[in-house]
């Protein structure tokens, strides 16, 4: 019975352990189960670019373009965050009107190259590496260094 015992608890030792230290290459999927309204924002926004890589994490999907912008969607397929790496400046229609008017008139010689929706509004990062923060109707409201 205790070599029983002990072979189940060494069985479920290792089933947690692969559950909790899983790498993510766990987590890639094939690129036609991104949702569909995900895969149509990358098609109207970056047409010249095609999605190579592709993961499902708890609560949201990630994808890489072969152009190095990385993508975040909710289960829906809403984008979350977009990100160039500070090197890739990303099209103007995914950033709204009024943080766009405002990167323009207050740092017209860098280029957004990240935004992220978040809980209380925007987060913005310039080609400089600053990052700005807006509310949910775009107001500038503070920067970090």
């Amino acid at each position: 019975m205790n070599k029983k015992k002990y072979f189940l608890t060494t069985i479920l030792a290792l089933m947690v352990s692969a559950i909790c230290f899983a790498d993510s290459e766990f987590n890639y999927i094939p690129v036609e189960r991104l949702p569909q309204s995900a895969k149509a924002f990358v098609k109207e926004e970056f047409p010249d670019a095609v999605i190579v890589s592709a993961e499902r994490e708890f609560d949201a999907f990630e994808c890489m373009l072969d152009n190095g912008i990385e993508i975040e969607f909710d289960l829906k397929g809403v984008w979350l965050k977009i990100d160039g790496y500070v090197r890739t400046a990303l099209p103007a229609s995914v950033i709204p009107v009024n943080i766009n008017k405002y990167v323009k008139d207050n740092y017209p010689e860098f280029d957004v190259t990240m935004i992220e929706k978040g809980r209380y509004g925007y987060k913005v990062e310039l080609s400089n590496k600053l990052d700005l923060k807006f509310n949910h109707h775009g107001k500038f409201i503070g920067k970090n260094h």
